[in-house]
């Protein structure tokens, strides 16, 4: 019997097949190594193109930076309390003006007519009042001697009845006389009661009538009073000692109420208005100090106020200053300095690498004995200033690390300066 054939892979396409697999996982092994040396190896970077600083430790002021101008702690607006007409302007910006001083005059003939007017009628109405005592009071007087007249006949007819009563009995008149004594007596009674009641009417009706008249007398002076001092507002004042800083009017100009006619400072008593950074603005806050810097000199003062908005990005401060701006300082002059959140004692830090946040973790580039090569080291920063950052952890003491740009190396772990 003859064996039965079995039918077998041809030897060349089993060789094809694993030298297929051999060569993938060379191709494989190859890549993984060429990325790691690439990774692993330092490139050449120019030394002046790399900002480095070292890590110190020492207590840290944290503070942000501020810019603003300076502006007057007190400015009078002078307004238009009434349409008229500018008649003349009296002075120019920049001219010293003491509070009497004039600065504008206006011009309206209705007020002057309306102020005449009011007087007037208030002249009218204390000439009524007057009229009104008289007139009163001759009615009360009247009513008081006809009540007079009725006591004294009510005094008679009591007597006469008082008489007739003692006759009666006797017979020399008669019981009807004797009635009617009494009835007169019930009358003139009744007649004095009603007369008394008249009189005390007039009496408080006349109180009530000059309280009244005297309130009306009030009512108008005290529009005459608001009419006269329409008319002299006319005349504008600065109200103030100061610097006349605009006028943007024109003689013969029309002007309606409310219109901004000038514009005047005290330049002796200056304040900062500056805006700080939206992300910084939950740091500051009412009373923190504030370091002003400047070529006439450095100058501190401290946060009154804190916007509640934000505006393009930035949150507006009122910073009143401690002594004063520096001597030659004027209004609007552009001001630049810090705000004094905090000083930490005591910490590592080191000046902020470049995009580096608050509490975030970072990697930076980190020297090694050499000052020559750099690897890269993850670190944890904590709180910050304008310029430098708190370092919690993955750097020590004395380290030395490239605080400028580093994004045109995020293959890399190392570096060389050269």
């Amino acid at each position: 019997m003859r064996p039965v054939d079995v039918p077998r892979q041809a030897p060349s396409k089993r060789r094809k097949v694993s030298l297929a697999i051999v060569i993938g996982a060379i191709t494989l092994g190859l890549a993984f190594l060429t990325m790691h040396r690439a990774s692993a190896a330092a490139i050449d970077v120019e030394r002046g193109s790399v900002w480095t600083e070292r890590v110190h430790r020492g207590d840290l002021l944290r503070q942000v930076p501020v810019q603003g101008v300076l502006v007057p702690e007190r400015i009078e607006w002078l307004s238009a309390v009434s349409a008229a007409r500018v008649s003349r302007i009296a002075v120019r910006p920049g001219a010293v003006v003491e509070p009497d001083t004039v600065v504008v005059v206006l011009e309206n003939a209705e007020l002057e007519l309306a102020a005449l007017e009011a007087e007037r009628q208030a002249a009218s109405a204390e000439s009524g009042l007057i009229q009104l005592d008289v007139r009163t009071d001759v009615d009360r007087k009247a009513q008081a001697s006809n009540l007079g007249d009725l006591r004294s006949s009510l005094r008679e007819a009591e007597n006469h009845a008082r008489v007739a009563a003692r006759l009666v009995p006797e017979g020399l008149i008669n019981e009807m006389d004797h009635r009617d004594a009494l009835n007169k007596v019930h009358g003139l009674r009744g007649r004095v009661e009603i007369d008394e009641g008249r009189l005390r009417t007039l009496e408080s009706g006349r109180g009530r009538q000059l309280t009244a008249q005297r309130k009306e007398i009030e009512r108008l002076v005290e529009i005459a009073k608001f009419r006269r001092r329409q008319l002299a507002s006319l005349t504008v004042r600065a109200g103030i000692r100061g610097i006349l800083q605009e006028i943007p009017l024109q003689s013969g100009q029309w002007v309606a109420i409310g219109t901004l006619l000038a514009k005047v400072s005290e330049p002796d008593h200056l304040k900062a208005e500056v805006k700080v950074a939206e992300g910084y603005a939950k740091d500051v806050y009412r009373g923190l100090a504030v370091r002003f810097e400047s070529p006439a000199g450095n100058f501190r003062g401290h946060i009154e106020r804190v916007d509640p908005t934000v505006m393009l990005g930035s949150v507006r401060l009122e910073v009143a200053l401690d002594d004063g701006p520096p001597k030659g300082s004027r209004a609007d002059q552009t001001v630049s300095g810090y705000v004094e959140i905090e000083r930490l004692d005591n910490v590592l830090f080191v000046a902020r690498p470049a995009g580096a946040r608050d509490g975030a973790t970072t990697r930076v580039f980190r020297f090694d004995g050499d000052h020559v090569h750099a690897s890269r080291v993850t670190t944890q920063l904590g709180r910050g200033s304008a310029r430098d950052v708190e370092v919690v952890g993955g750097l020590a003491e004395g380290d030395e690390i490239v605080v400028s740009e580093t994004s045109a190396w995020e293959a890399v772990d190392r570096i060389r300066l050269k």
